[in-house]
């Protein structure tokens, strides 16, 4: 292994159609993911926001960068 490096990362959301937009986007997040099939959370969550102001997301990432040996 030549390098690794990880990645705490924050992502907040100000409303519903963000969070839909990004599901759709980055499909391995929800796979399967339509905003049809997640309609009753999706609402719930649109609420909150309302509420209570943005949803905040974390994740991880690694980078790892390797080589096959000669």
């Amino acid at each position: 292994m030549t390098d690794l490096r990880t990645q705490a990362l924050r992502c907040e959301f100000h409303d519903i159609g963000a969070v839909v937009y990004f599901l759709r986007k980055v499909l391995w997040t929800v796979p399967g993911f339509t905003a049809e099939s997640y309609h009753d959370e999706l609402a719930r969550l649109h609420d909150r926001i309302q509420s209570d102001g943005p949803f905040v997301a974390h994740s991880q990432r690694l980078l790892i960068e390797a080589r096959k040996p000669d």
